[in-house]
Order: C-alpha cells, then sequence, then structure tokens
C-alpha cells in the first residue's frame, strides 16, 4: 500500500519521509475504502448531501467540536493562496490551523506534522473537527495529499487550489459523494470525543 502513495505530493513537496509513509498507511488502513487513482478531473460542486458512514452531525457534537466547525464553516467561499493561514486566504492546513487556533487549540502549520499529531480512526468513528485527508488528482499523474476538517456528518470543508473560476478556495464538500469517496485516504482525531474522553492514544 505505500508503494501506492510514495509518490504523492503535498504542493510540489514529494513525501520521502519514512516515519510520514507510515502514519499515512495507518490512516488508509482504517477505512474500508478503495482509494482508486483517477485520471485528472475537475472537482464536483457541493450537491445534496446523501447518507454518510460518520455517525455525529454537528448538532449533536460536544461544543468544542462544533465552534471548530463552525469556523471553518464561516470561511466557505475564501481565497485559496499557498502559504495562508486567514483571515481570508488560505491553503489546505492553514485552514485547519485557522480552525482549530481560533478555538484555542493547538495545530501543527505543515501537512505531515498535522497527519503525525493526530490518531488515525475509521470514517465510521468520525465526529466534527476531525481531520480529513484526500488524494486530490494532478496534471502530472502524481497526485498529492490534502487535508480538511469534517463539519457534519455529510459534510467536510477544505481550501482547494485555484482561483473561483477554478473551482478553488475554501468550499463545502459532499464527503459521501463518489467522487470524494473515491479520493479518501483517512480520518485523524486531535479532539476528545463526543462522550469528553481524551482523543486515543497514538500507540
Amino acid at each position: 500500500m505505500l508503494a501506492a502513495y510514495a509518490g504523492l505530493g503535498h504542493h510540489s513537496d514529494m513525501w520521502a519521509d519514512v516515519s510520514f509513509m507510515n502514519r499515512v498507511s495507518q490512516a488508509i488502513a482504517c477505512l474500508a475504502i478503495s482509494v482508486t487513482a483517477a485520471g485528472c478531473s475537475s472537482v464536483p460542486a457541493q450537491g445534496s448531501p446523501g447518507a454518510s458512514q460518520a455517525h455525529e452531525t454537528l448538532s449533536q457534537a460536544t461544543p468544542e467540536r462544533q465552534t471548530v466547525a463552525k469556523v471553518a464553516l464561516a470561511q466557505v467561499g475564501d481565497r485559496y493562496a499557498p502559504n495562508m493561514a486567514g483571515p481570508k486566504e488560505y491553503d489546505d492546513t492553514g485552514l485547519t490551523y485557522y480552525a482549530y487556533r481560533q478555538n484555542g487549540h493547538a495545530l501543527p502549520r505543515s501537512l505531515q506534522a498535522q497527519v503525525d499529531a493526530g490518531t488515525p480512526i475509521a470514517l465510521a468513528q468520525a465526529d466534527p473537527g476531525d481531520l480529513m485527508f484526500f488524494r486530490l488528482d494532478t496534471p502530472d499523474g502524481r497526485g498529492r495529499l490534502t487535508v480538511g476538517l469534517l463539519a457534519d456528518s455529510r459534510t467536510a470543508v477544505i481550501a482547494l487550489p485555484g482561483n473561483a473560476d477554478q473551482s478553488g478556495g475554501v468550499k463545502r464538500i459532499d464527503i459521501s459523494s463518489d467522487y470524494w469517496q473515491q479520493r479518501m485516504i483517512g480520518v485523524s482525531r486531535l479532539l476528545p470525543d463526543p462522550t469528553g474522553s481524551a482523543a486515543p492514544s497514538k500507540n
């Protein structure tokens, strides 16, 4: 499984770090989803969400998780810009970093550090505020990993490269759609679960 993702990049960077790839592999193992290396295609607009494997809606989440998700949702429509973490411009990790920081939670800024910081969980265990990792198609066929934030049982918020005419910017995405199901790599938890328990140990 690692070999299939050895060429994934984040922006122009290659992911060669072994421990990082091991963390991605753990996240992949948590999902019973077949991730396919599809050809380049445009990102679909947000449609009407269907059924989701995630079990919590935003209204059922803890207040802590609700506030993180609401901050991310409030940025929908803002511009994508590399190396930006708000306000009004974000890259993918900048958006998740901003949503956590606005609610008093420390989250690393880099993608590798965000993967390493969390505990991989199954999609069926995911709650608003958990991080979601996806494989995006790229023109060179390598693909790259990106991160978004689960907002409710059907929706994630993600900052996609490009301008508005290219479907870029901060978007709501339907995680139950075939497009995003096929590109989902894993889910990671940093916040306590809805019962108030601490995030599970990575060991």
